[in-house]
């Protein structure tokens, strides 16, 4: 018998095949070496503990040796990149905001400034600004080399009693007072000749005009740098032999777009001579500004402490009868005057 046959004949008896037709200890490597070298590290059967939080993967520990504290691994949110990018784009937007900013305020301004309304202005206001206008104006008139006029500023009132300007209007018009009580400015325009007379060179119409002109200056510079000045009254010089009679009336509103350009826009930086003033560029503004022309006179009040200045349109023959009537009056204060001192 062979030992095939020996061997099958060892095996018991299995009539119901449930045995298995191999020795499972021939399946095993001969060597009976552990598959571990003795150094590695072993999972022991109680890793899993409750106490330590169940954790699923149990620490590899050394034999004999305390687990190690697990780590937590930090884990990012979905939107976390779309966060990080938003964040940024804000503080890049801010951090741009505050340059703009910085750049306005410390840079300069690029615009140019408006241009002053005239090369000179007065440093005062009032009765003191007043006299400022009317001493640079003045020298700026000449006839023949010599000044016009010299120019007196005050302010409404006559040897210290206040005037409200009581305007009558044309008979044509209605005849109608109307009064005006509002601040304003006198200027006398008087010449070195009897009752305000200009003592030299012949009486003209050119001349006339260039007298007209001056006393649109005198307005203009009022009204632009006399604080609530609304209305402006400037007497004309008579020719040699009559009263002072004439007398310009200008209010604000009436030339208000002279006042918002420079004054070089309405009148020339020089003024015209006598012999010019009809042909200067701003001829057609000064006749139509100052076309206008009253008879003033001066009335009490017996109401208040103030008086009236009586304006009335100006015309030959109504001046021929104030001048007359003016000229009584004169007289008989001279009489009165000489029988007091008799």
């Amino acid at each position: 018998m062979s030992e095939d046959e020996k061997s099958q004949d060892a095996r018991p008896w299995d009539p119901a095949g449930t045995q298995p037709k191999h020795d499972p200890e021939s399946l095993l490597p001969a060597s009976r070496e552990p598959l571990l070298p003795p150094e590695a590290e072993v999972v022991e059967s109680d890793a899993f503990d409750e106490d330590d939080g169940g954790d699923l993967l149990p620490e590899r520990r050394a034999g004999g040796a305390v687990p190690a504290p697990a780590v937590a691994v930090p884990r990012g949110s979905t939107f976390s990149s779309r966060f990080h990018f938003l964040t940024g784009a804000l503080v890049a937007v801010g951090i741009a905001a505050l340059a703009a900013i910085a750049v306005l305020v410390i840079a300069p301004s690029t615009e140019s400034p408006a241009p002053a309304w005239s090369p000179w202005k007065p440093s005062s206001d009032g009765t003191q600004g007043a006299t400022q206008i009317a001493n640079h104006v003045a020298p700026e008139y000449r006839d023949a080399g010599k000044q016009l006029v010299n120019v007196d500023a005050n302010d409404l009132s006559f040897k210290g009693v206040p005037l409200t300007v009581a305007l009558r209007t044309a008979a044509e018009q209605g005849g109608n007072i109307q009064i005006h009580d509002e601040k304003g400015v006198l200027y006398q325009l008087c010449g070195l000749g009897p009752s305000c007379s200009i003592d030299h060179g012949k009486p003209s119409t050119a001349r006339g005009f260039l007298l007209r002109r001056e006393a649109l200056e005198l307005a203009l510079y009022s009204f632009r740098y006399l604080k609530d000045v609304k209305q402006v009254v400037v007497l004309i010089p008579p020719v040699k032999g009559n009263v002072q009679t004439i007398a310009l009336y200008f209010r604000r509103n009436d030339v208000s777009p002279e006042l918002k350009r420079p004054l070089t826009s309405s009148l020339v930086p020089k003024a015209p001579t006598v012999s010019n003033v009809t042909l200067s560029p701003d001829a057609p503004l000064v006749d139509q500004a100052t076309d206008e022309q009253y008879l003033f006179t001066l009335n009490g009040s017996s109401f208040n402490n103030g008086g009236f200045l009586v304006l009335e349109p100006y015309t030959a023959a109504a001046d021929k009868k104030l001048q007359k009537q003016l000229k009584q009056q004169a007289q008989q204060q001279q009489a009165a005057a000489s029988a007091s001192g008799g």
